[in-house]
């Protein structure tokens, strides 16, 4: 093991220095909501198991591959901001925190954030779709996994330095046409009427969130791993799509890279995508789910029958070897980060300019 890797936190003076990440492709644009059937509609879902109730269980297990992508770092209801800026460098291995109740995903400027770094909106695409019960389609639609960051300027005589000040995670519903962040303890309180699985299932989401896991924080940007399963030909397999989210320093910007991994059984994890996928701020995903066939006679769908098709779509960014050597660390010492940062910065130097200049913001074309 590296010596690097004994360090839990440092701060930012003389050799600790981390590189800064800025890319023409982290572009200012939304992906707008699909329009689709009402009955098509996309959701976030969170597995879970309840223990008390079989059916919980798998329904939660399925709801919660709807609505995997996210992170979290600090989290605080809208009138509790003035929490401290996290440590300059985090190695420490921790669940990703969770966003307040009552904070919206939709304006979530309203709530103390700055950007809405992703807002997963999954439905049910392929595979054995028939087989389900009609229960399981209808619960497919109505929770949705949230991710938000706050960035915060800081200005020192003539230079302003731009942080992710705050980023976290959560569970949201519609309430009165806003999609908004709730938990079981808070859903009756902010004007849901859930009945007992419903109830249920949220309960689980937000046991499942902690599986959500930080691997690095620093305070420009976090690595966060997110357990899913993934369908790999025509099978499903349980592997993790790792994200990489910080703020640009010069602009504020937000970007977001994404790829997956699989467990090895030994050593290290394994790079299970071609390329890694960049997307764009204030992301809605529609997020494909594949559904394989169950037993004859079940009616109750396991969370294993449920699986995204594919990573999170962007725009593409190739490996480069420095990022190649670190990207399926579990864990990341001192120089493993400084070698990711540097390995994201030559990566996305790697895109082709066609691609860069079709995703650079109309102003600076």
């Amino acid at each position: 093991m590296r010596a690097g890797r004994k360090v839990a936190r440092h701060g930012f003076q003389g050799r600790n220095q981390m590189p800064v990440i800025d890319s023409n492709l982290m572009i200012n644009r939304r992906v707008p909501f699909s329009k689709r059937p009402a009955d098509d509609n996309p959701a976030r879902v969170l597995f879970g198991p309840d223990r008390i109730y079989l059916f919980i269980r798998s329904v939660g297990l399925m709801i919660f591959l709807f609505s995997l992508q996210g992170g979290s770092l600090i989290s605080a209801p809208p009138d509790a901001l003035g929490s401290p800026t996290p440590p300059a460098i985090d190695l420490t291995g921790k669940p990703v925190p969770h966003l307040a109740p009552g904070t919206l995903a939709s304006h979530p400027q309203r709530s103390g954030y700055s950007h809405l770094v992703t807002l997963a909106m999954p439905r049910l695409a392929s595979g054995s779709l028939d087989s389900l019960p009609e229960y399981a389609k209808q619960y497919a639609s109505m929770f949705h996994f949230t991710a938000l960051a706050n960035v915060k300027a800081v200005t020192t005589g003539n230079r302003t330095d731009y942080l992710l000040d705050r980023f976290g995670v959560g569970t949201s519903m519609k309430i009165n046409g806003q999609i908004v962040v709730v938990t079981p303890q808070t859903a009756s309180g902010l004007g849901l009427n859930l009945r007992m699985v419903e109830r249920g299932i949220l309960k689980a989401n937000e046991k499942d969130l902690s599986q959500i896991k930080q691997i690095a924080r620093t305070s420009r940007m976090i690595i966060f791993d997110v357990p899913t399963n993934m369908l790999v030909g025509e099978k499903h397999q349980q592997q993790l799509l790792r994200y990489f989210v910080w703020a640009s320093p010069a602009t504020g910007k937000i970007g977001t890279l994404v790829w997956r991994l699989k467990d090895t059984r030994s050593g290290d994890y394994a790079i299970s995508s071609n390329d890694m996928q960049l997307l764009p701020p204030n992301y809605t995903e529609d997020r494909a789910i594949h559904v394989s066939k169950g037993p004859l006679l079940s009616k109750i769908p396991s969370a294993s029958r449920f699986a995204l098709v594919t990573i999170p779509q962007g725009t593409s960014v190739p490996f480069s070897p420095r990022m190649r050597s670190v990207a399926a660390l579990k864990k990341i010492g001192l120089q493993d980060l400084r070698t990711m940062m540097s390995g994201v910065s030559e990566s996305l130097t790697m895109v082709p300019p066609v691609e860069q200049a079709n995703n650079r913001p109309a102003q600076f074309r």
